[in-house]
Parts: C-alpha cells; sequence; structure tokens
C-alpha cells in the first residue's frame, strides 16, 4: 500500500470514518498527501454539517460571520434548518450583499426575501453594504485592480461560506466561489465584476471568459482580505433549470467542506459530472456552467483542484 493512501486511511480512522471508495468515480480525486482535503457526508442535517464543519478544526476568533445567499423571490434557497447547529455554535451572524435586480436591490427588500425563505427564524441577519463599500486589492490578477463589497465585511474575524450548490443552474458556477465573489460584493461591485473591471455603475452582459476571470480575481482578493475561511456546500434535492442535456435531479447527494473553495468547488462539480450519461455530455456540461474558472482560480494560487475526499459516517 502506498504510503500516501496509508496516511488517508489513518486519518479516516482516526476521526471514525472511512475514506478511499468514494473516491472512485471522481476525476479530480487524489490519494496525494499535498492536495487539500474535502470532508464529505451523506447526512443531510444539522448534525450532519456540524461534523464536516468540526472536521475542519477552524480556530475561531473575534467575530464569525456566515455568508449564506438568502436568495430571490422564487429561488431555491439553501434550507436555513441546516443552520441551527452551525450558529449555536458559532455564534454566527448570516451576512449576504445586495443585488443588482430589482428585487434585490436594497437590504429592505433582501430581507424580506430572507424571512420568506425562513432564515430570520435561525439566526440575525445583516446586509454588508448598508452602510457604503470597502475595496480589496486584487494582487497580479487577470482583469480587476481591486474588489468591492459592503463596509461591514470589515466587522468580521471568522468566515463560515455555507451554500446550496446548483451547477445546473446559472451559466456561472454556482458554488462557494460565486459566493464569496460575486454574491458578496456590493452592487457596484457587481458591476465591476461583470465589466471585467472596467465599469463600476452599469450592469454588461459578460462573456463567459471574462467573467471566470473577474471571479477569480475577486477570489485572490477576498482571500488576501480575510484569511480564515472555511466552506461548506449542500448538494441536496436539486431540480436542474437550465438547458443541458441529460440533466436530471439527483437528489441528495451530501454535504461537503474544506479549507479550499477551488477543491470543494471541483469536488461538487465532481459528484455532479459523473452523473452525465456519456463524455460528449460531460464536456458541454462543463462548457455551459463555465468551470474554467477552477483553472483561472488555481493560477492565481486561491486553490487546487485536485483533492482528498475523506467521507465522515
Amino acid at each position: 500500500m502506498k504510503k500516501s493512501l496509508s496516511s488517508i486511511i489513518m486519518l479516516a480512522l482516526s476521526l471514525g470514518i472511512l475514506s478511499a471508495q468514494s473516491t472512485q468515480n471522481l476525476s479530480h480525486a487524489t490519494n496525494d498527501n499535498s492536495a487539500p482535503v474535502v470532508y464529505f457526508t451523506r447526512d443531510i442535517s444539522p448534525q450532519g454539517l456540524m461534523k464536516v464543519y468540526n472536521a475542519l478544526s477552524q480556530k475561531r476568533t473575534g467575530k464569525v460571520g456566515l455568508k449564506i445567499s438568502f436568495g430571490g423571490p422564487t429561488e431555491d434557497a439553501l434550507k436555513p434548518e441546516l443552520l441551527t447547529d452551525l450558529i449555536k455554535v458559532t455564534d454566527g451572524t448570516m451576512f449576504d450583499s445586495c443585488g443588482l435586480s430589482a428585487n434585490r436591490w436594497t437590504s429592505k427588500l433582501n430581507l424580506a426575501h430572507a424571512k420568506k425563505h425562513g432564515f430570520d427564524k435561525v439566526g440575525k441577519i445583516q446586509f454588508l453594504d448598508e452602510k457604503g463599500d470597502i475595496d480589496m486589492p486584487v494582487k497580479n490578477g487577470y482583469l480587476l485592480k481591486y474588489a468591492r463589497t459592503g463596509a461591514h465585511f470589515d466587522e468580521y474575524d471568522t468566515l463560515v461560506s455555507v451554500f446550496k450548490f446548483r451547477m445546473h443552474s446559472l451559466s456561472a458556477l454556482d458554488g462557494a466561489i460565486k459566493n464569496v465573489t460575486l454574491c458578496l460584493a456590493s452592487k457596484s461591485g457587481k458591476c465591476l465584476i461583470h465589466s471585467g473591471g472596467t465599469d463600476a455603475d452599469h450592469y454588461h452582459d459578460t462573456k463567459p471568459d471574462v467573467l471566470e476571470k473577474s471571479f477569480a480575481d475577486t477570489l485572490r482578493a477576498v482571500l488576501d482580505y480575510k484569511k480564515n475561511w472555511a466552506f461548506i456546500n449542500v448538494i441536496d434535492d436539486f431540480a436542474p433549470e437550465c438547458s443541458c442535456h441529460g440533466t436530471k435531479n439527483t437528489g441528495n447527494i451530501g454535504i461537503l467542506a474544506s479549507t479550499d473553495p477551488v477543491a470543494l468547488d471541483q469536488c461538487s462539480v465532481d459528484f455532479l459530472l459523473q452523473t452525465a450519461p456519456d463524455e460528449k455530455t460531460r464536456t458541454e456540461w462543463e462548457e455551459a456552467h463555465q468551470v474554467k474558472v477552477l483553472e483561472y482560480a488555481e493560477n492565481l494560487g486561491c486553490g487546487k483542484r485536485n483533492y482528498r475526499l475523506v467521507e465522515i459516517r
């Protein structure tokens, strides 16, 4: 047995878990010890979420913020009850930013949607851009010189992103990276992303490579600005909303967590790509949902696409 695989099994045994077999059909899974770990549980519950979060051993200091996308009026949002134990343990405040659409233009409108989905029943809510913006420098990025979010972001010391992963939704990859880039950005920050850094005042219909590079630039800025992050993706019952052929509701897959957002989103993508009926369809799905953002983000040092999967039972 290779030493790297042995080390993974020892880690699994120490946590009371089993891994290896879950990696067989995931294209970026590896036994390389240098790869980041993605923890996985099939238990989609508040307790299951805590299993993978606790496995990350995040050191919490200061004020804890939970980056949640509360969703629009008809959006299939994260189930708020999944957050109950996490909020209790961390005393975290759920936060989001306003959107460019008319029904998400103000914090008042966004709060109404958050309440409709039931988030107000599980914890405190804040919108970052209620009192102005802050700029976060982008170092050696593709297009952006800075990324922009709401001023309240400065109040938080420990960050946890929790997102309902929906690959077959919008064209832009709908996972942790989007949650802490486009969804984190204030309205002018969203304009910067959509314009490739050229316009902070107007929405632009963006070419895929511009949007993907802007996401990667923003992720680099966010990770440099706030370093203590944990990332969680929930892949539960979701009906595809795109025009990709061969898609289906895959039902409940599980909850994944990592300190590496690139590894986490790549693993989440791999779980759904393995449901493609053939290689041609798999490639079409990748192109339709702009997964090249993962390559761009890896090239900027935001994380790695190869990962070690550890399943927690």
